[in-house]
């Protein structure tokens, strides 16, 4: 019974009434001799009906030519000869010129974009002329989505089949075409799968906009009756991928198109919620933004991604751009377990977040002159799929669609068509996307990773040394949101809480998500905390020596913050303030190509006492070392007690039980910048696989940074040497000021659950801290802190 009954919607029409809002009859474009009328409503729009007849045509037989057809053949077949012949244009960008020249890989056909409404899927009678843009990275075929039970994550590698000799395929038909995307952008939408017998609505609304969308582009003389803030963009070459996007609209908005209560109380509402970080951008999926007349307005899709995922994507125009203005576009990436930010116009803790995280607010970007784009990442919140930790086959393919989305928004400043003017921001897994969309995308023109990694196993599985407290943080807060995970995720984290370890398979999935630095060919400005104990400067000093060993302009700035606890100067504002001037500064310079913008020196960091200092190079030029060494010691390797810190808790202190080496006192003022070296000979017996090491300021008693490094040992009772670079530190040495290297046997930020136990005997013990000439480095005042304008 059910059945029939969505049989019957379909027939009249209602399912997409049900779904969206809109009426549709949808007829069969072969009846040529039949009518239509296409009706749309909106709050603030008055209803228009048309109506249109179109003549028949009879289709010519298999066998036989139209003369449009033929005189195609023909062309087709003299550019074929010409082509060799024809340069390729150069794109006008320089950045994108070094990318092309970079990129190996052949350029990939423009794309052919769309943004599909509840009524209709819109064709031009003119297609535009094909512009070829640079190709995203080739990354292997993904493998149908698997069940959410599966245990892996199938990906196939590319294998060209050999050519064989064949005729020419018939074009496809477009009508074909946009009907298979219609129906796979609904089924992503409402989740429904093979195994899934679907319900009357959902079965009559996919059916009936497939209907509509096979009824447009059958009938070239039907025109848009879609308001002018939605763009429909007609699906000119059924050959080329194609983005869908369907606007949505939240169930609360209306409230502020009610008379009077709407603009003096509801929409001051609205805007005051989105004040509030996190809760306005939970919120906002039902209250929308606030409503303003004038200028183009805030507006919120579903993109469809490669795989058929819904992606929720907000696009906030720059403040003050008028109607038919245009602007560059800043994608903006929120940090693992967030949604997507739609504070239009910041919010009250703006100046806390961009001073202790590196955030930079999208009220500052749009007062800056840039659009804004952010979405919530595939698994999280209101997008589909399932997260996948900035997979380049996954999250990567992601970002180009909404690329090529951003392209069709009419708002949107573009190099070419299809390639809009781009820049990316946004830290920890924020940051991490941006490197991985440079890396797969060269429409991207800057970047502003900070606070990320470089490697997925170096920061959370160091020296095989697993990060328990982080991992667990982590995954709590992707329970606590309940998004949706790749299913190796939470048994790795469980795992390796117990027992310090990865399995093989778990460490190559870390692997397979790190992304390829050595594809980015884009402006990247660094930015890392010198107290960051899940990502730490070490990942972005990786990050930075490939990309200056080939070529890409880069800048690194070091800043006390990060995901870590600023204790030395908790209350000083100028990091955030230089922050966000180096960062609009680098978009301003590479985004909006303003010749002569300053970016600053290439380096720069602020110390344990908020000063800051530059050099023009990066690294600093290296000073005279601060070594010692020490003898024979014992360390009882205990678990939990006396270690640094509190069990499970990523922030380091000073231990009880300890092997401390002192080091000497500095005879003037000395710039302690990078990574200290440890050497250690030693044996023992026992399960330990890691000792770990600590420097500790002498005068406060912290820990440099918070940040603690696990050394690997092996207790089989033979003597053993071992080197390893410690995490990089930012710290300033006056006369008669020290530091001490202290040897731990547990930390708390490492700490497993199952415990270890056993004896290292030290038979040798040697450090360098490394330093920056004194020569090279700019004192305080030469470093301008200025909040943009």
């Amino acid at each position: 019974m059910s059945y029939r009954i969505g049989g019957l919607a379909v027939a009249l029409g209602i399912g997409s009434a049900v779904v969206v809002g809109h009426g549709v009859a949808a007829a069969d474009p072969a009846d040529a001799g039949a009518a239509s009328d296409t009706s749309t409503t909106s709050a603030a729009e008055s209803t228009t009906d048309e109506s249109s007849e179109s003549k028949p045509t009879e289709a010519p037989k298999d066998d036989e030519k139209t003369p449009a057809a033929e005189d195609s053949e023909e062309s087709d077949e003299a550019k074929d000869d010409d082509a060799d012949d024809t340069a390729k244009p150069a794109k006008k960008r320089s950045n994108k010129i070094r990318a092309a020249e970079r990129d190996t890989e052949s350029d990939a056909p423009s794309r052919a974009t769309a943004t599909v409404n509840a009524t209709r899927v819109e064709r031009t009678e003119t297609e535009p002329k094909t512009t070829v843009v640079d190709a995203p990275r080739a990354v292997a075929d993904v493998a149908s989505a698997p069940a959410d039970d599966a245990p892996v994550v199938t990906i196939s590698a590319v294998t060209a089949p050999v050519e064989q000799p064949r005729p020419k395929d018939p074009p496809p038909d477009p009508v074909e075409v946009a009907t298979v995307a219609v129906s796979q952008a609904v089924n992503a939408l409402f989740g429904s799968t093979g195994e899934d017998t679907p319900s009357p609505m959902e079965s009559a609304a996919a059916w009936t906009m497939a209907a509509a969308a096979r009824r447009e582009l059958a009938d070239p003389t039907t025109e848009s009756d879609e308001p002018a803030t939605r763009t429909t963009t007609a699906l000119t070459d059924a050959a080329t991928p194609q983005v869908i996007a369907i606007p949505q609209t939240p169930p609360l908005e209306f409230l502020q198109h009610i008379p009077v209560i709407g603009p003096v109380f509801v929409t001051p509402l609205v805007a005051a919620i989105h004040q509030i970080p996190v809760v306005g951008d939970v919120l906002h999926p039902f209250i929308g933004y606030p409503l303003r007349p004038g200028g183009p307005a805030p507006r919120d899709v579903k993109v469809i991604s490669a795989d058929g995922t819904a992606i929720y994507v907000h696009f906030m125009p720059a403040r003050g751009l008028s109607a038919g203005d245009k602007a560059p576009t800043i994608l903006n990436g929120p940090g693992l377990g967030l949604p997507g930010a739609t504070n239009i116009d910041g919010t009250i803790l703006d100046d806390i977040m961009v001073d202790t995280f590196g955030i930079i607010g999208v009220g500052a970007l749009r007062d800056a002159g840039y659009n804004v784009v952010t979405w919530d990442p595939r698994g999280e919140w209101n997008s589909g799929g399932r997260l996948e930790l900035n997979a380049a086959e996954f999250e990567g393919r992601d970002m180009s669609a909404i690329i090529d989305w951003v392209a069709t928004q009419p708002e949107a400043l573009l190099d070419t068509p299809g390639d809009p003017r781009l820049g990316m921001t946004g830290v920890s897994y924020g940051g991490g996307i941006q490197l991985v969309t440079a890396a797969n995308d060269h429409r991207v023109d800057a970047i502003v990773p900070t606070i990320t990694y470089h490697s997925f196993n170096t920061s959370l599985y160091k020296a095989e040394a697993f990060k328990t407290s982080w991992a667990t943080l982590l995954t709590g807060v992707l329970a606590l949101t309940m998004a949706r995970t790749n299913p190796r995720i939470l048994p790795a984290a469980i795992y390796g809480g117990l027992t310090g370890m990865m399995l093989p398979a778990d460490e190559d999935l870390l692997t397979s998500r790190n992304p390829l630095i050595e594809n980015i060919t884009v402006p990247t400005l660094l930015i890392q905390g010198t107290v960051d104990t899940v990502f730490s400067a070490q990942e972005a000093d990786a990050t930075a020596q490939i990309l200056m060993a080939n070529g890409v302009p880069t800048k690194v700035v070091w800043f006390c913050g990060g995901h870590g606890v600023c204790a030395n100067n908790f209350f000083d504002m100028r990091d955030g303030q230089v922050i966000e001037q180096r960062t609009l500064q680098w978009l301003d310079r590479y985004v909006k190509n303003v010749a002569g913008t300053p970016t600053g020196p290439q380096f720069e960091w602020v110390d344990q006492r908020g000063q800051w200092f530059s050099s023009d190079e990066y690294p600093v030029k290296k000073g005279t070392p601060i070594v010692a060494t020490a003898g024979a010691a014992t360390l009882p390797l205990i678990p939990y007690l006396g270690g640094s810190g509190i069990p499970f808790v990523p922030y380091a202190l000073k231990a009880f039980n300890a092997v401390n080496v002192a080091l000497p006192k500095a005879t003037e003022t000395t710039y302690v910048v990078g990574a200290p070296e440890l050497t250690l000979t030693y044996s023992g017996t026992g399960t330990s696989r890691h000792v770990y090491a600590q420097l500790v300021d002498n005068t406060t008693g912290l820990v440099l940074g918070s940040l603690i490094t696990p050394v690997p040992v092996t207790l089989d009772g033979k003597t053993h040497t071992v080197t390893v670079s410690l995490e990089p530190v930012a710290h300033t040495l006056r006369p008669d000021e020290s530091v001490t290297l202290q040897l731990v046997s547990s930390s708390g930020t490492y700490e497993r659950i199952l415990p270890s136990l056993g004896v290292l005997n030290i038979e040798g013990v040697g450090v360098s801290l490394p330093t920056a000439d004194a020569a090279v480095v700019s004192s305080p005042t030469t470093v301008q802190v200025t909040t943009a304008a």
